[in-house]
């Protein structure tokens, strides 16, 4: 029986995981009757992986990956398959210029997005600001480091000078209980630290990610996460945020 035939942009849809599951299977169907159609798929599949990789490395470009940026480069710079991707066709002939530019201009990591506990840090920072406006909730305004440690494995970082503890809570996560310290710096802002015994992707050093209302600086030290939610300017959070990572931790 020979397979049914596949679009163009199926294809493309394909290699962006886009099709539901009987699309799929229609066009690995195809692809097993055609190798060299298969071949060209496979390319593009390999690129695909090629840039997510480059996206998330850390410090300097792993070798070989900036070659194949560069063939990648090289490669979507031909004619589209399809003509509802020929406008995409500029954007993504310099998709891999522009990941290596990010690490330059860094000097660090590029991630393509934050670890999954950026959104636990998130939503925690939101229920302590709604916590700081109930009369009905007392907040707990004491934060016994030791007692922390030993009950969760989380060890904080030593607060800058002039920011004082306003709340303290555990939270639950898909990865185990959670800290998080309502905070006033000492310019009188409110900010949340969120913190998990965790392995996790985030870096050593923060990174700050702007999330509308809020701004999100995340990074990592050792076996812990981290987080820092404020209502800040991305600029000002990530000041801060390298202030706290410096610390030591207690």
């Amino acid at each position: 029986m020979r397979p049914e035939s596949i679009e163009p942009i199926e294809l493309e849809a394909y290699v962006d995981d886009q099709l539901d599951l009987a699309r799929r299977m229609a066009v690995e169907e195809r692809l097993a009757h055609d190798p060299e159609l298969a071949a060209s798929v496979m390319a593009d599949l390999r690129a695909r992986s090629a840039l997510r990789l480059l996206a998330r490395a850390e410090g300097p470009v792993p070798s070989g990956l900036g070659s194949a940026a560069d063939r990648l480069d090289r490669r979507l710079a031909g004619k589209p398959r399809s003509r509802l991707f020929r406008p995409l066709a500029g954007l993504m002939t310099s998709a891999a210029a522009v990941v290596l530019l990010m690490i330059a201009v860094n000097d660090g990591p590029a991630q393509a997005e934050p670890p999954p506990y950026v959104a636990d840090a998130l939503m925690a920072y939101r229920t302590g600001m709604l916590r700081a406006g109930m009369e009905s909730l007392p907040q707990s305004r004491v934060f016994d480091a030791g007692e922390v440690m030993r009950a969760t494995r989380i060890r904080m970082p030593v607060l800058p000078e002039g920011w004082t503890v306003r709340d303290v809570q555990i939270f639950p996560s898909d990865e185990g209980p959670a800290l998080q310290i309502m905070v006033d710096t000492a310019e009188e802002d409110a900010i949340s630290i969120f913190a998990i015994h965790a392995g996790s992707d985030a870096p050593a050093t923060p990174v700050v990610i702007d999330k509308g209302a809020e701004s999100v600086a995340y990074w990592r030290n050792g076996d812990i996460s981290y987080a820092l939610t404020g209502a800040a300017a991305p600029e000002a959070l990530d000041i801060a945020a390298r202030d706290l990572a410096d610390n030591r931790l207690r």
